[in-house]
């Protein structure tokens, strides 16, 4: 017990002293900001609003063909806008330029490749003519404004980009002012 006495009796004083010595003062200012950091590499340009979907070596029979494609939504059908183009590659006796995006309807001689209908999650390409091999299909896909209370959202779009100076059957102008890929 004389032990255990002496040992509180030196030990009590020894651990008040090491508290007191631990604990610190105020603290001191806060000292100047860090150098920023890198800044990162700048990504693509583009337009949240507008989806571009290509349908690439596709074939069209005569009549209606169908294809499927999930970005069409019914708020796409409601309040915005698909515009198509077409192009094919390796005839360039049939197209003027094989590499030029045509908007639909397309009319060349006798041939004629429309658009039939549009729902949600698809597309209807009707043509007239023999089976076409190598054809691309370009959709642009306009989101519109869901909370406008008509549902004429597809003029208004087509109207706001012809008083940009946008012609709409024109793809290099579309994806010009959209920045979409060319």
């Amino acid at each position: 017990m004389k032990n255990f006495k002496n040992t509180l009796f030196y030990a009590f004083p020894i651990l008040v002293i090491i508290l007191l010595i631990s604990c610190s003062g105020e603290d001191g200012a806060v000292g100047p900001s860090g150098a920023d950091g890198q800044n990162g590499e700048n990504g693509i340009d583009g337009n949240a609003n507008v989806t571009m979907v290509l349908l690439e070596n596709t074939s069209l029979i005569s009549g209606d063909n169908i294809f499927n494609v999930n970005a069409i939504t019914q708020e796409i059908l409601d309040y915005g806008a698909v515009l198509v183009y077409i192009r094919i590659s390796n005839k360039p006796d049939l197209f003027t330029d094989p590499n030029f995006w045509y908007s639909l309807p397309f009319f060349r001689d006798d041939n004629r490749i429309s658009v039939f209908a549009i729902t949600p999650n698809e597309i209807i390409i009707n043509a007239n003519y023999i089976e076409q091999n190598d054809l691309d299909i370009k959709l642009v896909i306009i989101a519109g404004n869901s909370t406008a209370t008509s549902k004429n959202s597809n003029n208004e779009i087509l109207s706001s980009l012809e008083k940009n100076g946008i012609d709409v059957n024109n793809y290099n102008q579309l994806a010009e002012f959209y920045n979409l890929e060319q």
